[in-house]
């Protein structure tokens, strides 16, 4: 394979959403390092940035101007990664399509000119069966490149893709349908896209630079901390936390809680509210309120003992990989994506919207955090979340699907 093209359908955007799609750059960029000989391009059509709603121009009305002065063009991320970039509205598919056809309009003129920078592309690598993965199946017809899908979507489908019935709207099932393979980030979005009569996908979880994280050693002496670094909204599952901060406090010596400290960083339309909260149940001594940078990650697991993510759905879970990465236990809800990461080995599972269980787990942890062996921790990552073993595995799909491509199977 000489040219892969993937069509992300989620892409980081300031200043709205830079996080929103990041683990799909981050891929293309390790499958690209990974492969020195194999041109990677990202097709952008400005999603995210370019998509109107009302809930990025609540969030911040200057991102609905960025497209205005948005030009088409090639910004080169590595010597061999490289976003080709065509600015396109976009909208709900209800209303009036979304803008899909012009949509597949830009995604194919930047096919054309990645095209005339590494050739043809070998195959086309879809991520999240709409709107990526039904412009994939537009441009394999077209072009006669095979497609992969893999999908993020959590919970399947969004609400905005939801049929009415209990039937899976054609936007979605079409592209699913019709891929040469079809991968699920966890083993719980598989089953769903199953229980919808498609062929069950193969689960490849999103991968974590392993570089940029180190397993240190607990630091003795220290107040004893846990993290929450999540959007701070109501799925996420923070006032559930609070709740069971304010139980931990009533079950624990006097002594023990002067000694243990929350952090809860991220931003979202919550967060005041979450604040407010805190105040009302009278945690504001053992709380901090914080915001951090993508950049300042690896250093805020670092700096805890456990990580906690107490959401009520995910289809994943990332910021978990990375508290592994980092060599840190951690606790997080059955809801989806956390059950196939975390086990007995590296942290504990409780119930979603289950305040007293996961106060229970706070308790339990607060007790046995620091006997957890970072370098262990760090081990089960590497073999499970790097780089190398992601990639790996989607090298096995590729292979396959060219390997049938060429048999005519």
């Amino acid at each position: 394979m000489k040219h892969l093209f993937i069509i992300p359908g989620w892409y980081p955007h300031r200043p709205c959403y830079p996080f929103e799609g990041l683990y799909i750059r981050e891929q293309a960029e390790a499958i690209g390092e990974l492969h020195p000989d194999l041109g990677v391009t990202l097709s952008l059509w400005d999603q995210g940035r370019g998509h109107v709603s009302w809930g990025h121009f609540r969030k911040s009305p200057g991102c609905i101007l960025l497209p205005l002065g948005s030009k088409p063009g090639a910004t080169i991320l590595t010597r061999n990664v490289v976003e080709q970039r065509k600015p396109t509205r976009s909208w709900q598919p209800r209303h009036f399509g979304g803008n899909r056809n012009a949509i597949l309009g830009a995604n194919r003129i930047n096919l054309e000119r990645a095209s005339a920078r590494w050739g043809r592309p070998d195959l086309l690598h879809a991520h999240v069966s709409y709107p990526a993965g039904w412009i994939a199946l537009q441009l394999s017809r077209e072009f006669s490149i095979p497609y992969v899908i893999t999908e993020h979507m959590g919970p399947f489908p969004l609400p905005y893709y939801a049929s009415g019935d209990d039937s899976l709207n054609p936007l979605l099932r079409e592209p699913l349908a019709n891929a040469d393979a079809t991968i699920a980030v966890s083993p719980a979005l598989a089953s769903h896209i199953e229980a919808f009569g498609l062929p069950r996908p193969r689960v490849i979880p999103n991968l974590v630079n392993e570089s940029r994280y180190r397993a240190e050693p607990f630091r003795a002496g220290t107040p004893f901390t846990f993290l929450t670094l999540c959007g701070m909204e109501r799925a996420k599952g923070i006032h559930d936390l609070l709740e069971a901060i304010s139980k931990l406090r009533e079950r624990i010596p006097a002594e023990r809680w002067s000694g243990v400290r929350f952090r809860l960083i991220g931003d979202g339309p919550q967060r005041s509210e979450f604040q407010n909260h805190a105040h009302q149940l009278g945690l504001d001594p053992s709380i901090t309120w914080e915001l951090s940078s993508r950049e300042q990650a690896a250093a805020e697991f670092q700096s805890c003992d456990c990580y906690v993510l107490p959401s009520h759905r995910e289809s994943f879970g990332i910021v978990l990989v990375e508290a592994l990465a980092s060599g840190r236990p951690v606790i997080a809800t059955r809801c989806g994506g956390p059950e196939t990461i975390v086990n007995d080995a590296n942290g504990l599972l409780v119930e979603p919207k289950d305040p007293e269980g996961l106060s229970r787990a706070l308790e339990i942890m607060l007790n046995r955090a620091r006997q957890y062996d970072p370098r262990q921790l760090r081990q089960e990552f590497m073999a499970r979340y790097s780089r190398p073993a992601v990639v790996s595995a989607l090298d096995s799909i590729y292979a396959e699907v060219l390997a049938r491509r060429k048999s005519g199977r």
